[in-house]
């Protein structure tokens, strides 16, 4: 089984012609690369039209018990004034963790204001994802996303699952390094596929040793997300095939991972 545990339901380079649209492709998209669960993460602005917020996520799914969401609070607009409202939907089952948006939006992991969410999240037992990395075409914005403060909310809530997805490219040997130490950091693979991310992180091989590493490092605690419709489902795939693993590293890193970190029923 293969669970893609980072996704978008957006308008992408004209692939739909509006939301539902798209998310008609994404259920193509998994078929076809035979995905048995995926985990949906909206966008924190409300209404866009290019890319499902919470609320338009919640009903495209609608009764579909293979397909899960997170929750994405707007630090910059409302603060922790959503706290209540996630702290509802974490209990409920809707939503299975909590995104933040470093580097999308000006604040920095370490942020007053995201501290009442990870409390939140800890005592819950639920995990927190961070972007991470540059953006495309934009590198000044990894400023805000640098692992150095990921690793200080780490330890100051050492009972948090902390992910870091995009593995903060293209300095990711500083991201390993950094991090390796640190019990209660996870990583997720997305856009470690994609064309960019590869060039500029020193190559293909380069993003397999980072992979392989960490792996062998903290085998329960790599997890396989793509990041579509950005990047393709099947170069994530092989991505990590190519990796040499064996079955049984394998299955963690497809499927068991995510099941074991975000609690799935599936």
């Amino acid at each position: 089984m293969i669970i893609d545990s980072h996704v978008h339901i957006s308008l992408y380079n004209d692939n739909a012609k509006s939301l539902p649209d798209a998310f008609g492709l994404f259920l193509q998209e998994i078929e076809r690369n035979e995905i048995g669960a995926a985990i949906i993460i909206p966008d924190n602005i409300k209404g866009s039209e290019n890319i499902a917020d919470l609320e338009k996520a919640i009903e495209l799914i609608g009764e579909r018990k293979n397909l899960f969401l997170l929750g994405s609070p707007q630090i910059i607009q409302r603060g922790s004034g959503e706290l209540e409202k996630y702290k509802k939907l974490l209990e409920e089952g809707k939503i299975k963790g909590i995104k933040f948006f470093p580097g999308h939006d000006p604040y920095y992991p370490t942020d007053e204001r995201c501290l009442p969410y990870y409390e939140l999240c800890e005592k819950l037992d639920v995990p927190v994802l961070f972007h991470t990395g540059e953006n495309s075409g934009d590198s000044e914005c990894a400023k805000w996303n640098d692992p150095k403060y990921i690793v200080e909310i780490a330890q100051k809530y050492p009972k948090l699952k902390v992910i870091i997805t995009h593995y903060y490219w293209p300095k990711m040997d500083y991201c390993y390094e950094i991090t390796k130490d640190v019990p209660n950091i996870y990583f997720e693979t997305a856009a470690m596929a994609d064309a960019e991310v590869i060039e500029k992180s020193g190559g293909i091989e380069k993003v397999r040793e980072i992979l392989q590493k960490t792996i062998a490092d903290r085998p329960d605690k790599v997890i396989f997300g793509t990041d579509w419709p950005m990047c393709k489902i099947d170069d994530h795939i092989k991505l990590v095939k190519s990796l040499g693993l064996g079955v049984e590293l394998e299955n963690k890193v497809f499927s068991e991972n995510s099941i074991n970190i975000y609690k799935l029923l599936v």
